[in-house]
């Protein structure tokens, strides 16, 4: 029977404080498709109108370019923790998704690798090719539990059966090789109506909470209830739930950080090869490196980089272009750097003339900063 647990708990943690400086990012995010088949009613990718005004380019990551960035975390000193594939598109979409993992898993560059996907294409053929790959854990996101609710939520007619039945042949197929794939299953506990009013919202009864637990339990490794939180900045504000203390996971959280946990973790590569230093960056505005042109490991140790952690530790989070209206922080993890904040200025030897921000590139557009 599966575990009932967040997935940020499937692993013990140390402090993130007492990590820092991290010569290697804890992970790399790869997102080898932006296109998806949904258009969840939370989600960026049912605002149209938004992404086509920030120019949004959306398509497949090509195979050579993720296979650079994989063969370039070889220049780290340790393996990352993850290699984490999917996130701001549905990566089953991509025609060579077994190959981007069998290549990921066998460089031998992280612990652990990890898909995200929304099981709507969990098809027998898919799911021999993932346990073949070598695949180390898969996190399936329903967001309901009928037709009608994937209708009224992600705006496509979904028969919800199939994706009972994907998630079903996958357990089956990996536990026959003794596969070590962890299955992750989660719902969202409430969600906003795609079309119409905002305010209509789709809670979960406890006859549905119910249905869920003795859908999957037996069918998957570890499984949750997760709750929608404003975690997409600047898009679909009217559709994401308000931050009322309780987090994605059911942790705590606080009003506002002035330090982003995620910039000091991992990096996200975009499916075209510019890399952004958290998932949620779905414009792209907070843009510290290009793959194409740049090394995993240049970007990561990079200018562009340090000087956003710079200004965070500043206390200026809110004169970065995007980040200032971020909810992230807050309501994704549980990690917190403010505390900490002259250890982190100490451990990266940030000097006083840095904390002036006068060459810093993310706040020099800031008419306050500019001015000071």
């Amino acid at each position: 029977m599966a575990e009932n647990k967040a997935r940020i708990y499937s692993a013990k943690k140390t402090p993130l404080h007492d990590l820092l400086p991290m010569e290697t990012p804890i992970s790399a995010h790869i997102d080898i498709s932006s296109l998806c088949n949904y258009r969840c009613s939370f989600c960026f990718q049912a605002d149209t109108k938004g992404m086509k005004a920030v120019g949004l380019k959306r398509g497949f990551m090509d195979l050579s370019l993720f296979k650079k960035i994989v063969d370039d975390l070889a220049d780290f000193e340790a393996p990352l923790k993850k290699i984490k594939i999917g996130n701001h598109g549905e990566p089953t979409l991509h025609p060579e998704l077994a190959k981007c993992i069998e290549y990921a898993r066998s460089s031998g560059h992280a612990e652990t690798v990890e898909l995200f996907t929304n099981a709507s294409k969990l098809t027998p053929t898919l799911n021999e090719g993932l346990v073949a790959s070598g695949l180390q854990r898969i996190n399936v996101s329903l967001e309901g539990l009928s037709n009608e609710r994937y209708e009224q939520v992600a705006g496509v007619k979904q028969e919800f059966q199939d994706i009972i039945d994907g998630v079903k042949d996958l357990y089956k197929k990996k536990c026959a090789v003794s596969s070590d794939l962890v299955i992750y299953v989660k719902v969202v506990d409430e969600a906003h109506s795609l079309r119409g009013k905002s305010e209509l919202v789709f809670s979960l009864s406890e006859k549905e909470r119910s249905f869920f637990y003795e859908t999957f339990q037996h069918h998957c490794d570890e499984i949750f209830i997760e709750k929608v939180v404003p975690q997409w900045a600047e898009t679909q504000l009217d559709r994401q739930n308000t931050n009322t203390g309780t987090g994605m996971y059911g942790q705590k959280t606080q009003e506002w950080k002035d330090i982003c946990p995620f910039t000091f973790m991992y990096l996200h590569f975009n499916c075209d090869g510019t890399v952004s230093p958290c998932t949620l960056d779905w414009p792209r505005k907070v843009v510290v490196g290009n793959v194409n042109h740049e090394s995993v490991y240049s970007i990561w140790h990079g200018k562009k980089l340090r000087d956003l952690r710079v200004a965070q530790v500043a206390g200026e989070r809110t004169c970065v272009d995007f980040c200032s209206s971020c909810s992230a922080p807050m309501v994704c993890v549980e990690e917190s750097l403010d505390e900490h904040k002259e250890a982190v200025i100490s451990r990266y030897a940030v000097s006083t003339e840095e904390l002036l921000l006068s060459d810093n590139m993310w706040v020099q557009s800031n008419p306050i900063i500019a001015s000071s």
